[in-house]
């Protein structure tokens, strides 16, 4: 198929707002620490770690979150697509925000929240309208999420600005908890569905049973702990995020993740939400146990291995369209999830390099980069064909799939 003109690129969600997300994970990290260092202006927001945070959390996370959402929404609720006017509106208000966090010291503070807010309301409004007046009354839980999340946004940036740095990042860690818990309630599902939409289009034989009442134990572990640092229960709060690891492990058991090495495209996924249970067994434990390993650094398990990579492994697959009913993996888009993991190892390596600790974290943080330059051209794919459906997986396997046929 040729290329579509400009004019097509707001079409369909997924072009502005996954590549608005790539961008923003590789500017954010490539402008503080990396750019900083060698000498660029400092972000307008002090101290410079709160502006890390926020912007990873909601900018990065938000804006891909609003891409995965508004790609979804038309099969759940059987309308086209949002396209044109609303999504230009959408990333104006969320690069408005950007802005005005890059040069926050120049920006009063109430305007600062109003200019925040902006995309949160909107993002919600919209989810909310479509989910409901399609009677998607489940998916509208969305939305309410968007709420919540721009209300934590709201917080979080009154609570900094008034100086309270501490206040701050708990805010964040509870953040933390909240998207991880997004993303178990997404990924849980996603994943294992592409791995059997994948082995039945290859012909394999089926993998085990959906593991339903595991992975709902897990997702109620991970529910009962945010409620307990929400009360401020924080042995209650991490001992509940060791037990959704636990269950999260058996759960990813059933997988056969192994088996998946043969698509990169989805070893992709497997290999990403490995580090949720991960990530959540070193928030829990490290807090338990008082280790002396950092748990600041310990969450980049999660931040960067979970969040970030599924939401790599997951976005990219819109430049994964071929000839065939079956997702082909692209190699930029394996690179960049290969890098991925890189980036997450040496980034919970760094308090392990006695004295080089530093060069360490700049050596994740290019890593990190260099992975979402890679996606980028990758996804420059998805940006210049014509919108295809279902954008983030192939076409249903039939048993007249003659791929299936020859495999049997």
């Amino acid at each position: 198929m040729g290329n579509v003109g400009l004019s097509h690129f707001w079409d369909a969600p997924y072009r502005p707002l996954f590549l608005a997300a790539a961008l923003w994970a590789l500017v954010s990290i490539a402008w503080w620490p990396l750019g900083v260092s060698l000498g660029l202006p400092k972000p307008g927001f002090t101290p410079l770690v709160l502006w890390h945070v926020h912007e990873l959390i909601f900018g990065f996370f938000s804006v891909a979150i609003a891409g995965y959402v508004l790609t979804a929404l038309p099969h759940w609720v059987c309308r086209p697509p949002e396209h044109g006017r609303i999504l230009k509106v959408l990333v104006a208000f969320w690069v408005l925000s950007r802005l005005s966090m890059a040069m926050a010291d120049r920006v009063p503070p109430l305007l600062l929240l109003s200019i925040n807010s902006l995309f949160f309301v909107l993002l919600a409004a919209l989810i909310l309208y479509r989910t409901l007046s399609g009677r998607a009354f489940s998916k509208a839980l969305f939305g309410v999420v968007v709420v919540m999340l721009g209300l934590a946004d709201i917080i979080f940036l009154k609570v900094a600005k008034a100086g309270d740095v501490s206040g701050s990042l708990e805010i964040a860690h509870a953040c933390l908890i909240g998207m991880a818990l997004l993303v178990t309630v997404v990924g849980a599902r996603l994943v294992p569905a592409f791995t059997e939409s994948w082995r039945q289009h290859s012909g394999r034989s089926a993998g085990h049973a959906p593991a339903s009442q595991l992975r709902a134990a897990a997702i109620s572990a991970q529910i009962l702990s945010l409620m307990a640092i929400l009360m401020g229960w924080s042995d209650l709060a991490h001992a509940a995020l060791v037990l959704s690891a636990s269950l999260l492990c058996l759960v990813m058991a059933r997988w056969q993740s192994l088996s998946t090495l043969a698509n990169p495209l989805v070893a992709g996924l497997h290999f990403a939400f490995f580090w949720l249970p991960v990530g959540l067994a070193l928030k829990g434990g490290l807090w338990l146990l008082s280790a002396s390993y950092p748990l600041a650094d310990a969450i980049h398990a999660l931040t960067i291995g979970a969040i970030s990579g599924l939401i790599m492994a997951i976005s990219g697959r819109a430049a994964c369209h071929g000839s065939g009913p079956q997702l082909q993996a692209i190699p930029s888009l394996s690179l960049a999830m290969a890098l991925i993991w890189i980036a997450t190892c040496l980034r919970l390596m760094a308090p392990l390099a006695a004295g080089y600790g530093t060069e360490v974290e700049t050596a994740a943080a290019t890593f990190w980069c260099a992975a979402w330059l890679s996606f980028l051209f990758g996804f420059r794919l998805a940006l210049k064909e014509p919108t295809r459906r279902p954008v983030l997986s192939g076409k249903k396997p039939t048993p007249r799939d003659p791929e299936r046929k020859r495999t049997a």
